[in-house]
């Protein structure tokens, strides 16, 4: 009997406690989360444009939420979007998308 791998997707956090600014991310594909976590530790930014400037030792990262892989990438998307609205991270963050 076969294996399916079940994948999921992170919604997490990024937060600064000594500039107080927020950076909402999401984590998908069969890496999820730990993936995302390498390429933050391989550069300190993972491609995102407004953390390339900041120090990377200094966030905590909170999960927010988890999804399983009958989620729709479009949902997915959706719900970053509504945390980013949430917690005001375009507006008082880092998120510029």
């Amino acid at each position: 009997m076969g294996h399916r791998a079940f994948v999921v997707s992170w919604r997490y956090l990024l937060t600064c406690p000594r500039t107080r600014e927020q950076y909402v991310g999401s984590a998908t594909g069969a890496e999820g989360f730990h993936g995302r976590w390498l390429s933050y530790t391989r550069d300190g930014h993972g491609e995102n444009v407004m953390l390339k400037s900041r120090d990377p030792s200094d966030y905590q990262v909170p999960i927010l939420e988890v999804a399983g892989s009958a989620v729709p990438f479009e949902d997915i998307l959706a719900m970053e979007a509504l945390w980013k609205q949430k917690l005001q991270s375009r507006e008082m963050g880092l998120n510029r998308n």
